[in-house]
């Protein structure tokens, strides 16, 4: 939960970004929702990008304490690559929003250099956890079907996010599964 003026900021341009896209929000509109002046946002943040890569990395890191979590609690290469899909899954039903480095991939010719490097690591993160996991079941190549695996998590997503059907990601964890018997 936000508790200081910059963790505030930071949530609802997350929120904003989740929403509308980081082309679509700015400062004023952040301030005029905090009730404070457009200065006092940047004074956190002095340009939109600084906010951006800050929102990019606090998502991205988020979800690294998560992977990290699955990772030390099973031990069992399935199961962690289930308990990352139930992470998938949860957002796919939670609400009809698209997830902040959905928004931000579908702008990336556009974003500032620095936000564009953050979802780079983003993209390492996930695909090189998974590649790992993948790896501890000897899998067959491993670094094409963990990039396969992420598609089909961020397109099974995309599709129950639009469609606001929570089994549209199921079919996507079907082919998951169909990946990981190969």
């Amino acid at each position: 939960m936000a508790t200081t003026t910059r963790d505030k900021i930071i949530e609802l341009a997350q929120e904003a970004i989740a929403s509308r896209g980081y082309s679509a929000f700015s400062f004023r509109e952040l301030a005029a929702e905090l009730g404070i002046k457009s200065a006092s946002i940047h004074y956190h943040f002095p340009t939109k990008t600084h906010l951006g890569v800050e929102v990019a990395r606090a998502y991205r890191l988020r979800l690294e304490g998560a992977l990290t979590q699955i990772a030390e609690h099973y031990l069992d290469p399935h199961k962690a690559l289930d308990a990352m899909i139930a992470l998938f899954r949860q957002e796919a039903a939670t609400s009809q929003r698209m997830t902040v480095c959905t928004m931000l991939a579908a702008e990336i010719k556009n974003l500032p250099e620095e936000i564009q490097r953050e979802m780079k690591t983003f993209y390492a993160l996930n695909i090189g956890w998974i590649e790992a996991q993948l790896e501890c079941l000897d899998m067959a190549k491993t670094p094409e079907k963990a990039r396969q695996i992420f598609a089909l998590l961020q397109g099974g997503l995309i599709g129950a996010k639009s469609q606001n059907d929570p089994g549209y990601f199921d079919m996507a964890t079907a082919a998951i599964a169909q990946l990981l018997k190969e």
